[in-house]
């Protein structure tokens, strides 16, 4: 089974530009089996994710959520669970995982380092289910130190689109041995590591060719003087894209 474990629709999070549909039928486009919705903050509902599997069947949907932590803003990847604890509270990890674990469900750390060279969450005494080492929202140049990480606390990593675009889904995804029969199979097998990361090297070409000319441009406007709202303004970007490339680093995947 192949399947993406990071994607955002625009229906519940505010900085995706494609919705539900688009980015399910993308996924069915590239050739996926199944997605998870990790939409910020938000769970898609349960009822609601009926209906959609009962649409796009013998496709898989299933509702996560991507968690910001309250004191480090650190970004977390929560599979499994329901509750609505989950985006009613305001979390930090150690809580958050307790939490999880209590509870059987998957925790994830997303795109480590991407907005910061140093995690302040103690990874060591509270170990993760993955570390997420591939995205669109991961640069080539922290890939090395994502995977000693993981090494270093005895963690799996898993790949993922973090796909904010329908055209992203699937370029990275993680290829399971089996087909699970329920969520909760799913979630087993994520946590035994039974599977392999994949990606599409065509489509990262693509998606590499296109930070290059922002990358340049960027560098063009700072020897200019101008600053990331300039870069936003001119161009609607995320800010973060020349926050990046202001500290030496790259958005190439």
């Amino acid at each position: 089974m192949k399947i993406d474990l990071h994607v955002h629709d625009k229906e519940r999070s505010s900085c995706s530009k494609s919705s539900e549909d688009e980015q399910i039928m993308a996924a069915i486009k590239f050739g996926l089996d199944g997605l998870i919705f990790t939409d910020h903050n938000i769970l898609s509902p349960l009822e609601h994710i009926k209906e959609l599997n009962n649409k796009y069947k013998p496709f898989k949907i299933y509702s996560g959520i991507e968690i910001e932590m309250q004191d480090t803003h650190e970004h977390i990847l929560v599979l499994g669970l329901h509750d609505k604890i989950l985006q009613d509270k305001k979390w930090v990890y150690e809580d958050l995982y307790s939490y999880v674990k209590q509870n059987n469900g998957y925790i994830a750390f997303a795109h480590p380092f991407r907005f910061k060279d140093f995690i302040k969450e103690d990874l060591e005494k509270f170990v993760p289910d993955a570390i997420e080492v591939h995205s669109t929202n991961i640069g080539i140049d922290d890939n090395q130190k994502i995977k000693q990480l993981a090494a270093k606390i005895n963690t799996n990593l898993i790949g993922n689109s973090d796909a904010h675009h329908y055209t992203n889904v699937g370029i990275y995804y993680n290829d399971l041995i089996n087909t699970p029969n329920s969520e909760k199979e799913l979630i087993e097998m994520l946590k035994k590591g039974a599977y392999k990361i994949c990606s599409d090297s065509e489509r990262i070409r693509k998606h590499n060719d296109e930070v290059n000319k922002k990358e340049l441009l960027i560098k063009q406007l700072i020897k200019e003087g101008k600053n990331k709202s300039y870069y936003h303004d001119i161009t609607g970007n995320w800010e973060g894209e020349f926050e990046r490339v202001a500290k030496g680093k790259t958005y190439k995947i």
